[in-house]
C-alpha cells in the first residue's frame, strides 16, 4: 500500500523541482512527491516553536504539522486505511521536512544571484496543470476556486509556491543526467562494479521448520491473557463503516428497455437504406497523360492481356479499388464514369474516359451484390441496436434524477420511494471491502459491490449527502449513504481464546527455533560443520539445500532471500533469516566465493558506465543542495523537531506547548 511513499521519500535527492506544486494540486499520489511545501501563511497560523531557520526564513511547528496532515489526507483518499503513524514511520515526517528546507534555501539562493519568476511564468505552470482544465482542454477559473477552497488558500499563495517551485527547478533542472549529457563513468570506476555483478557464490540453506518444534504445555488462560494484551493491536479489528444504498443495475434497466414492434418499424423505416439491396463493383484502373497510349493499353486489355500486366509492360501500376458503391465511385471519379462501370458487365474494360488526370482505362473486375433485409430479417439487429439506445437514455435519466433530489437536500429514504429502489445496508466493512466479521472465510478478491460501496462510505462523513457510486464496469451505478462508523477495536478475548492460545504456542516454537538457528549459526562459524551442528540439536530437520548463484542474478530475476543474503557474508560463515509467516528460520552458510573479473568484457563494462551515468546528475545535485544550505544557512531545533514527530505519532504534547 505504501509503495509509492517510501519509492518518493527515499529518493537520493529529496529535492521538489515541479514536483511541489504538483503536490499541491492534489497529485501526490501520481507523482509521489511529498515535500508538503507551503509557506507560514499556508499553514492555518504560526506557532511559538520554530522548527528551522533558513537564511532569512522560519519553520513553524504549526507549519509542518498542517502540510503533515494534509499529506496524509491525500494519501487517505487512495489508501483509507492509511495511519498517521504508518505515514510518519516510512519517510512521511522527516524527508519532507528536509525537502521544505531545500526548497526554502534554494529560494533564497536564487534570489541572491538575481533570479526571479515572473508572474507570466508562473502564470504558465498554474494554467498548464490538467485539474485546473475544463472538458474543452481549457483553463477552468470555477475548477481553480474550487481546489482554493477546498484546499482553503488564496489565489496569492498559491502563485508564491508555484515561484517557488520553479526557482528550484531552474536551479536543479541544468544537474538532471539529461542536461549533463549523461557522461559516462570512467572506465577505472566501472570495471569493479562490473566485476561484482560476475561474483559467484555457493552456500547452504538449512531449515528450521517452526511445526517441528516440540508445542510443549497447553497455553493456560493466564499465559492467553497476557498475549492477548502484548498483542492487543493482531486483535484489533480495523475500523469499519456500513452503509444504505440501493442499486442500479444495467441489466435491470436493459430488460425493461424492450422496444415495441412500432419503434422497431419506425427504426427500419429510418434506416431504410441500411437494409436495402446493394451493390459493390470491384475495378482496376490505369491513368496514363495522352489519349494514343491510353487507346493502346485498353486494346491490349479488350484482346485478353491483364490490366495489371499491360500497366506494367508501360511502367505503370493497375491500382485496385475494391466493394466500391456507386455513390463511393463517383466521389472518387465522377457520375459520369460511375454511370458507366456501374451499367457494364463484369470483366468489361471501360474506356479511356478522359479525367482531370488524364486518360483512364478501367477494368471491371467483381461485381458484389448483397441482398437487403425485410423487416423481419433486420429485426434481431434493431431490437439489439433500440434496446442498448433506450438503456442509456434510461440510465442517464435515473442519474439526473437522483442528482438532482440530492442538489435539493433530499433523504436516501425520499430518493429511493420516489424512483422505486430498494434500499439495502451493507455489512460492517474494512476500507478493503472485506467484512472482518463474516463467518465464511476472506475471499481471494472481495465482491465488486462491496470494493465501491466501501470506497465510498471511507470517503465520507456521517452528515455528507448519499453519493451515486460505479459499481461495474457496465455502467451500473448505486445510491449510497454512509450510516455507521465503528472504529477499530479489539475483539473480547473471549470470543477468540482459542485463536490466541493457538497463536501462543505458536510463537513459542518460534522463538524456540530462534534459539535453535542461533545455536547451530554459533556452531557453523566456530568451524563445526552444518549438519552435524544440525545433528547435535536433536530434532529431525529437513535436509540441507545447495544454493549457488552470481551477483548480477540478483538484479536480472527473482531469488529467494536465502540466496540473497548469501551475497552480505563472509566465506565460511553462517547467518540466520526468519521465513515467511512464522514458518521457522533459515540457517544459511556462504561455502565458496569466486571473485568476478569484467576486464576484457567491453559489453558489460559499456552497460556498466552507461548506467553508473544516471546517478552522476543526483550526485551533482545533492552536493549542490548541501552547498546552498551551507550559503544561505540552515539551523534546525532537534528538541522541536522530536517534539511535533512525537504529538504526530501520538506520543507526546503539541510541539508549541499546546495539547
Amino acid at each position: 500500500m505504501l509503495g509509492i511513499i517510501r519509492r518518493f521519500l527515499n529518493s537520493r535527492i529529496g529535492v521538489p523541482l515541479t514536483l511541489g506544486i504538483l503536490v499541491l494540486i492534489g497529485l501526490a499520489f501520481a507523482l509521489g512527491d511529498v515535500t508538503g511545501l507551503r509557506s507560514t501563511a499556508l499553514s492555518g497560523g504560526t506557532t511559538s516553536s520554530t522548527l528551522a531557520t533558513v537564511g532569512k526564513q522560519t519553520v513553524s511547528a504549526g507549519e509542518v504539522k498542517a502540510d503533515t496532515e494534509r499529506m496524509v489526507a491525500m494519501y487517505r483518499q487512495q489508501y483509507p486505511s492509511l495511519t498517521m503513524e504508518e505515514y510518519i514511520t516510512k519517510g512521511g515526517f522527516d524527508q519532507p521536512f528536509e525537502n521544505k528546507i531545500n526548497t526554502l534555501a534554494m529560494e533564497q539562493f536564487g534570489e541572491s544571484q538575481g533570479m526571479r519568476v515572473g508572474k507570466a511564468l508562473a502564470d504558465s505552470e498554474l494554467t498548464s496543470q490538467p485539474q485546473f482544465k475544463g472538458i474543452d482542454g481549457k483553463f477552468d477559473p470555477n475548477a481553480y476556486k474550487a481546489f482554493l477552497a477546498q484546499q482553503r488558500m488564496s489565489d496569492s499563495e498559491l502563485r508564491t509556491e508555484i515561484a517557488r517551485n520553479v526557482m528550484a527547478r531552474l536551479l536543479i533542472g541544468p544537474l538532471a543526467p539529461e542536461s549533463l549529457g549523461r557522461p559516462l563513468a570512467p572506465v577505472s570506476i566501472a570495471t569493479p562494479y562490473a566485476s561484482m555483478l560476475l561474483e559467484k557464490r555457493t552456500g547452504t540453506v538449512a531449515f528450521i521448520d517452526t511445526s517441528k518444534i516440540p508445542a510443549g504445555a497447553p497455553a493456560t488462560d493466564a499465559e492467553a491473557m497476557d498475549y492477548y494484551k502484548r498483542n492487543i493491536a493482531r486483535y484489533t479489528v480495523p475500523e469499519r463503516r456500513s452503509v444504505r444504498y440501493a442499486t442500479v443495475s444495467i441489466a435491470d434497466l436493459r430488460a425493461k428497455s424492450a422496444p415495441t414492434d412500432a419503434e422497431i418499424a419506425k427504426a427500419y423505416q429510418e434506416n431504410a437504406a441500411k437494409f436495402a439491396p446493394t451493390e459493390t463493383r470491384s475495378v482496376r484502373q490505369v491513368v496514363l497523360l495522352d489519349q494514343q497510349s491510353a487507346n493502346a493499353l485498353a486494346a491490349k486489355v479488350r484482346g485478353g492481356t491483364a490490366i495489371e500486366a499491360a500497366a506494367k509492360a508501360a511502367g505503370l501500376d493497375a491500382g485496385l479499388l475494391a466493394d466500391q458503391t456507386k455513390a463511393g465511385y463517383a466521389g472518387q471519379t465522377s457520375p459520369a464514369i460511375a454511370d458507366q462501370v456501374f451499367s457494364a458487365t463484369s470483366g468489361a474494360v471501360i474506356g479511356p474516359v478522359k479525367t482531370s488526370l488524364g486518360w483512364t482505362v478501367i477494368h471491371l473486375e467483381k461485381i458484389t451484390k448483397v441482398p437487403g433485409k425485410s423487416l423481419d430479417q433486420a429485426k434481431p439487429d434493431l431490437v439489439k441496436a433500440i434496446t442498448e439506445q433506450k438503456t442509456v437514455m434510461a440510465a442517464s435519466a435515473m442519474r439526473a434524477q437522483i442528482s438532482d433530489a440530492i442538489s435539493n437536500s433530499a433523504t436516501i429514504d425520499e430518493i429511493a420511494q420516489k424512483l422505486g429502489l430498494k434500499l439495502q445496508s451493507s455489512p460492517p466493512l474494512d476500507a478493503q471491502g472485506l467484512d472482518p466479521d463474516a463467518k465464511a472465510p476472506a475471499p481471494a478478491k472481495p465482491d465488486p459491490l462491496n470494493i465501491a460501496l466501501s470506497a465510498t462510505a471511507f470517503q465520507a462523513e456521517p452528515d455528507d449527502n448519499p453519493q451515486l457510486a460505479p459499481i461495474d464496469k457496465d455502467g451500473s451505478f448505486a445510491l449510497v449513504k454512509l450510516d455507521k462508523v465503528l472504529p477499530a477495536a479489539p475483539r473480547p478475548l473471549a470470543t477468540i481464546m482459542d485463536e490466541v492460545k493457538k497463536n501462543f504456542t505458536v510463537d513459542r516454537q518460534l522463538r524456540q527455533a530462534r534459539t535453535i538457528a542461533d545455536g547451530i549459526m554459533n556452531k557453523v562459524n566456530k568451524g563445526v560443520p552444518l549438519a552435524k551442528a544440525m545433528a547435535d540439536t536433536g530434532i529431525r530437520f529437513d535436509a540441507t539445500k545447495p544454493i549457488s548463484a552470481n551477483r548480477g542474478q540478483l538484479f536480472t530475476s527473482k531469488q529467494n532471500p536465502p540466496t540473497i543474503l548469501m551475497f552480505s557474508m563472509a566465506q565460511g560463515t553462517a547467518k540466520i533469516l526468519q521465513a515467511p509467516f512464522k514458518g521457522g528460520w533459515f540457517v544459511v552458510v556462504a561455502d565458496t566465493i569466486v571473485r568476478g573479473d569484467a576486464r576484457g568484457q567491453k559489453d558489460l563494462i559499456a552497460k556498466m558506465r552507461g548506467d553508473l551515468a544516471a546517478t552522476v546528475g543526483d550526485e551533482y545535485t545533492q552536493q549542490f543542495v548541501h552547498a546552498i544550505r551551507d550559503q544561505v544557512g540552515v539551523k534546525r531545533n532537534e528538541a522541536a523537531i522530536a517534539a511535533l514527530r512525537a504529538q504526530l505519532l501520538g506520543q507526546g504534547d503539541s510541539a508549541d506547548g499546546s495539547q
